[in-house]
């Protein structure tokens, strides 16, 4: 979003007060320039102190990959479908975690701000001088942004029953002293806000193609529905019955369609699902609910994506540079299905590809991932002939190179690649594609060259008009290289081509917090449980069809193969936009998808750890996050969370 036009964040530029609360959730003072008691005193200033309260979804996300904090989307790192720095947490991803770890007080942080600004929102507006029509809608987004809060608070720290400290306004910092509030409680004050904003007759359906940025009714029958089925799930892990709520869930996701949202399709392709994370299609029938950033000089507005994720060309207008601190982990790359004909699809087999690849040991499968040294049986360059030979010659590599091909080497490995689910090359970047990037740092404005994700690089780290342009093959187009001596999948989704974006620090585009086809997928996942497996198939097959991936029934033929099923559509479609981690989390599979897979903490294209950074499982315990140790210690009313060390 480029544009200040739009209203939460031309707010938000207006009004920097909101950017200074305190790393604290009990500061009673969080705004710098206006006092709450003189916040609420006008139209214009309520809608300032709503942007506030919207502007706490701005980088919430962890501090994890050299971040410093960013989007949403980092908690895939957390998850199955990413991976990152893993050293730098504190011991967060190894057994003997403690509940001193600085990501879980930092999170708690986080998400109490947004509760404590819903709170003065909702305290301010209900005696604020405006119209009634503009205070229900406000007061109906103040109650969605503290279900949103409060969802991702009891999700994480509040399983197995326990709960979390439950504020409904606020109060003095000495007072803040509540033990947790059953969990089942909180699910239950969630569902009471989401239902007075749907029941609030001045709230808009949707916000389809206007950019504003704010909640509507669908995004609250969303959300709703969302609290529903982890209530449900969480009632399963304690024993209990969840049938009702499944229920439930089902007709509020039944709801959101009916709110004017949809699967964005325009032109019937498999394009289509690119073009959605583009720009221009932020407010989408699709976008039921993101987070608005946008460019400007300050860069204090955009989201930090292009330098965490991109590859070391893959940077913005002012800095091409590019740190690929986060990337996929190979796990979910194989995860995307192979497509036989119009009615047919399957599972992703390497050894259809490359026979002997499954029992080829994870270090020396690099030797399928080699260069071409030939072209027409001619050298290519005696560059590339060099670092392939010194690869093969290698201790990893000698006892296995007769496996390779100087010539065809890349096309056996791109044969993989081909004929699988379009979301694959849509979302991930793989070994061998080609992506338009930038050509020196700064980069000039008129050329966007394009790049080939070979291995190994054939020279150092290049540009096409820059640094190292001098080591670059003739005739050849040129490396495009992580930033480190390692072949990694990296994100394509969101990413940036050529000069789509002017910063490196700041991008422009939204970040979809709830979208229709998450809906539908989670609309499944209920119906499943309910026993309504041929309404489950309808609901996967809706998101399918926009990339023309069949869907089969086999899948959905009894109920353990459609849960499965449907949990894996949800890893494929929703690659890097922050959810695939709070998935593995309530379902309970974190520890199979991700730790028993490898304990190896970065992974290479091909499965073998691209560094001596270990992950191992700490413990089922991990499913529901420790309360933070400081805050046990500052308010002894909280119980700690069993099976951590504090």
């Amino acid at each position: 979003m480029k544009k200040i036009k739009y209203s939460l964040l031309g707010l938000a530029v207006l009004s920097l007060s909101f950017g200074g609360c305190k790393k604290n959730f009990l500061d009673t003072n969080p705004y710098n320039t206006l006092a709450s008691s003189t916040m609420w005193q006008s139209e214009a200033l309520c809608e300032q102190g709503m942007a506030g309260v919207y502007a706490t979804l701005r980088g919430w996300g962890p501090s994890v990959a050299n971040s410093g904090g960013a989007g949403n989307y980092l908690f895939d790192i957390f998850g199955m479908t990413s991976q990152g720095n893993y050293d730098n947490n504190g011991g967060f991803f190894r057994a003997g975690v403690t509940a001193s770890s600085a990501i879980l007080s930092e999170q708690w942080v986080k998400f109490y701000k947004g509760v404590y600004r819903a709170n003065d929102a909702i305290e301010g507006l209900s005696g604020a001088p405006i119209s009634e029509e503009s205070k229900g809608r406000m007061m109906a987004e103040a109650k969605f942004l503290r279900a949103l809060f409060y969802l991702h608070i009891n999700a994480l720290y509040g399983g197995n029953g326990i709960g979390v400290p439950l504020y409904l306004e606020n109060v003095n910092a000495n007072e803040y002293t509540k033990g947790q509030t059953a969990e089942m409680d909180v699910w239950e004050q969630i569902i009471i806000d989401l239902t007075e904003a749907i029941n609030e007759p001045n709230l808009p359906d949707n916000y389809v193609n206007k950019k504003d940025g704010k909640a509507s009714k669908g995004a609250a029958y969303a959300l709703r529905g969302k609290a529903y089925l982890y209530r449900a799930q969480s009632k399963g892990w304690q024993g209990q019955d969840g049938k009702s709520d499944f229920e439930a869930a089902a007709a509020d996701f039944a709801k959101v369609g009916e709110m004017g949202y949809g699967i964005f399709a325009p032109t019937g392709t498999d394009a289509d699902f690119k073009q959605l994370f583009k720009e221009p299609n932020e407010s989408s029938n699709e976008m039921i609910f993101s987070v608005q950033y946008m460019e400007d000089a300050t860069k204090s507005f955009g989201i930090n994506r292009a330098r965490i994720q991109g590859a070391f060309q893959m940077g913005g207008g002012d800095n091409a540079g590019s740190w690929t601190d986060m990337h996929i982990r190979p796990a979910i790359a194989d995860l995307y299905e192979v497509k036989v004909d119009n009615n047919t699809s399957k599972a992703f087999n390497w050894d259809d590809f490359i026979t002997g690849y499954n029992t080829t040991p994870a270090v020396q499968r690099e030797v399928f991932f080699l260069r071409d040294i030939k072209d027409g049986g001619v050298d290519i360059h005696e560059k590339v002939t060099s670092v392939v030979n010194a690869k093969l010659n290698g201790a990893g590599l000698s006892s296995v190179k007769n496996l390779y091909l100087e010539e065809g080497n890349e096309d056996r490995i791109r044969a993989a690649y081909a004929k699988r689910d379009p979301r694959l090359r849509y979302s991930i970047i793989c070994p061998y594609d080609t992506i338009k990037a930038l050509d020196n740092n700064p980069p000039a404005t008129n050329n966007e060259p394009e790049y080939v994700m070979r291995w190994p690089w054939a020279a150092a780290k290049a540009y096409t008009n820059g640094v190292g342009k001098d080591d670059l093959i003739p005739g050849i187009l040129p490396d495009l290289t992580a930033n480190s001596e390692n072949l990694f999948y990296l994100h394509r989704k969101f990413a940036g081509e050529g000069h789509e974006f002017l910063y490196r620090l700041a991008n422009p585009i939204d970040e979809p917090l709830i979208r229709y086809a998450d809906v539908l997928l989670m609309w499944a996942e209920a119906l499943v449980e309910l026993d309504r497996l041929p309404e489950a198939q309808a609901k996967v097959k809706q998101v399918r069809d926009r990339v023309g991936m069949p869907t089969m029934a086999a899948n959905f033929g009894d109920k353990v193969t459609a849960r499965d099923y449907v949990r894996d559509e949800r890893r494929r479609e929703l690659v890097n936009e922050g959810i695939n981690f709070f998935d593995e989390m309530r379902w309970r599979t974190l520890k199979e998808t991700k730790f028993d897979k490898s304990e190896d903490g970065t992974q290479r294209a091909w499965g073998a750890a691209s560094a001596a950074v270990k992950i191992s499982w700490p413990g089922d315990f991990y499913y529901v996050w420790g309360v933070p140790k400081g805050e046990v210690d500052k308010n002894t009313n909280l119980t700690r969370t069993p099976g951590w060390i504090y």
